[in-house]
């Protein structure tokens, strides 16, 4: 195997764990969820706009996509920020 090889098959893990836990969080919003208040929004994005371990619009944590896990109740911050 090449080096390059090597890189695409470790992106290619990252990526298929995050569309995982992705729909792992789907399943639990659908079953237990629901939508936050614009309240509840709004200060969990403040928290996620100051935390260091923010990757532009996803959770370099657990790579996430902001703008649907602040909006699920059935989610929250693998920090224990909110």
């Amino acid at each position: 195997m090449l080096v390059g090889d090597g890189i695409l098959l470790v992106l290619l893990l990252i990526n298929m764990m995050r569309v995982f836990r992705f729909i792992l969080a789907l399943i639990k919003y659908i079953i237990w969820g629901e939508q936050v208040t614009q309240e509840v929004y709004d200060k969990r994005l403040a928290k996620c706009e100051r935390c260091d371990e923010r990757c532009g619009k996803t959770c370099c944590v657990c790579g996430c996509y902001l703008n649907k896990k602040l909006q699920w109740s059935s989610e929250s911050c693998p920090k224990n920020k909110w």
